[in-house]
C-alpha cells in the first residue's frame, strides 16, 4: 500500500515548475543549441561557484535540442534558460571575442544571438533582422523562405515558412558590403538579411574586455559542455565541402589564418559535424564560408577541429581608434587614414556592449566601431562555388 508520505512526494515532484526542468544543464547529457531573443537575465546565486549569470532565450531557430517542454518536438516560441560560466564559455559580442565578465554585464533583455549550451555564446547588440532564402520575385515584392530549423528531428514541428516581403524605391540594396540594385540582390537562391531602419550607433571597446584564453579548459583536459583553449579568432581562406547546401552537421576542409594565444598561423582543419553561423544566424557554407571573412573557431571537449564556426560578413561599419571627440563630431584613425564623422542627433552609444552617452565613449585612443544611420536595407549573399 502506498504511504501518505510517498503520495506527498509524488505530488511535489509533479508540481516542479517547468522553468526548473528547462534549467537543467549539459551535465545530464542534454544538448540545447538555438537562435533567439534574450527575455530575462539574473545573476547566479552565491552557491553557484562556476556560474556568472543566468539568462532566458525565446527560441526562433533550432540547431538541435534534446531537452525542453516538448523534448525533441520543441517549437519556436518556447523559452529556455542558459548560463554564462566562469570557465568554459566562449563569449562573443558582435563578432568580437570578449571575456566572460564583460559578456555577463552586457547581456540584457531585447538582445539576440546564437547560443550553444553554456559553451559558445554569440550575442548581438545591434537590431535583429529577418533572414532567409529568396525563392521568387515579383515587381514590388519577393517570396522569402524563412527556416526555423534544418535538423530532421525538428522539421515536423518547425517547418520553413514562406512570406511575401514588399519593397519599393525607398529600400537600399547591398551585395554584402557593396551597393547594388534589386535585380541583383533578389535573385532566387540568394540569402538575404532584411534590416529595418536604424539610428547611428557608436560602440567603444576598452582593453579590459579582451577575451582571455585562460577562461577555457586546456584541450588535453577537455570536458563535455565546456569549450577548450583551441578556440580563437581566424580569417577564413579556402573552404572545401561536398555538401555546400547543408546547414548542420557537415564535413568541410577549412583553410584559414588563426591567432591562437596571440600567435598567427596558417593551417587546414578537417572539420566534421560542423556548422557556420553568419552574423548570428545559421547558414550553409555556400553562403557563409567565404574567404576573407573574420571568424571564431569554436572548439569544445578535447576536439582539435571546430564544431561551430562563427562568421562575420563585411559590413558598412567604420572601425578605428578615437583621436578626438565632442558632442557633434569625432575624429577616428582607421587603417585607411584619419576621418571625421558627424554624430547624428539621435545617435546611440555603447561602451563594452552597454548603453552609454557620448561622454562615456569619448576616450582618446579607444577602439571604436561606428554603425552608420540607414533606412530599410536588404543585404544579399549570393551562393559561392565551393569545391
Amino acid at each position: 500500500m502506498m504511504t501518505h508520505s510517498f503520495m506527498k512526494f509524488v505530488g511535489q515532484l509533479i508540481a516542479v515548475p517547468m522553468s526548473l526542468l528547462l534549467a537543467k544543464g549539459p551535465a545530464g547529457g542534454a544538448t540545447a543549441a538555438f537562435c533567439g531573443k534574450v527575455t530575462a537575465v539574473k545573476p547566479a546565486s552565491p552557491k553557484q561557484k562556476d556560474t556568472l549569470t543566468h539568462f532566458t532565450v525565446q527560441i526562433d531557430y533550432y540547431d538541435y535540442i534534446s531537452r525542453g517542454k516538448f523534448g525533441r518536438q520543441s517549437k519556436v516560441g518556447e523559452s529556455i534558460d542558459q548560463r554564462v560560466l566562469k570557465l568554459g564559455s566562449v563569449c562573443v559580442i558582435n563578432g568580437r571575442m570578449v571575456n566572460a565578465a564583460t559578456f555577463s554585464k552586457a547581456i540584457r533583455p531585447g538582445l539576440w544571438g546564437y547560443f550553444y549550451e553554456t559553451t559558445w555564446l554569440d550575442l548581438q547588440t545591434t537590431p535583429n533582422f529577418q533572414w532567409g532564402e529568396v525563392v521568387a520575385v515579383a515587381k514590388d515584392a519577393f517570396t522569402l523562405r524563412v527556416h526555423r530549423t534544418h535538423k530532421d528531428i525538428h522539421i515536423e514541428t518547425n517547418p520553413p515558412v514562406e512570406v511575401k516581403v514588399p519593397y519599393d524605391a525607398n529600400v537600399s540594396f547591398r551585395l554584402e558590403d557593396k551597393p547594388t540594385d534589386a535585380t541583383t540582390a533578389l535573385k532566387p537562391g540568394n540569402w538575404v538579411q532584411i534590416h529595418e531602419p536604424r539610428p547611428q550607433m557608436i560602440a567603444l571597446w576598452n582593453a579590459d574586455t579582451t577575451y582571455d584564453p585562460a577562461e577555457q579548459q586546456p584541450v588535453e583536459q577537455g570536458k563535455r559542455g565546456l569549450a577548450n583553449d583551441l578556440t580563437c579568432r581566424a580569417v577564413l581562406g579556402k573552404v572545401v565541402t561536398k555538401t555546400p547546401d547543408k546547414v548542420l552537421d557537415l564535413s568541410a576542409q577549412v583553410t584559414c589564418d588563426r591567432w591562437l594565444k596571440g600567435k598567427k598561423e596558417n593551417l587546414t582543419l578537417n572539420a566534421k559535424k560542423t556548422s557556420f553561423v553568419l552574423d548570428g544566424k545559421l547558414a550553409p557554407p555556400k553562403i557563409a564560408a567565404v574567404a576573407g571573412r573574420d571568424a571564431v573557431l569554436c572548439h569544445y571537449r578535447s576536439e582539435k577541429v571546430p564544431h561551430k564556426i562563427l562568421v562575420r560578413s563585411h559590413d558598412d561599419t567604420i572601425r578605428g581608434h578615437i583621436v578626438a571627440m565632442n558632442e557633434k563630431t569625432m575624429r577616428v584613425a582607421t587603417d585607411e587614414g584619419a576621418i571625421q564623422v558627424a554624430l547624428e542627433p539621435d545617435a546611440r552609444f555603447q561602451v563594452d556592449g552597454l548603453p552609454a552617452d557620448w561622454k562615456g565613449v569619448a576616450n582618446k585612443g579607444g577602439e571604436v566601431v561606428i554603425y552608420p544611420k540607414r533606412g530599410r536595407t536588404i543585404i544579399a549573399f549570393a551562393p559561392m562555388q565551393l569545391e
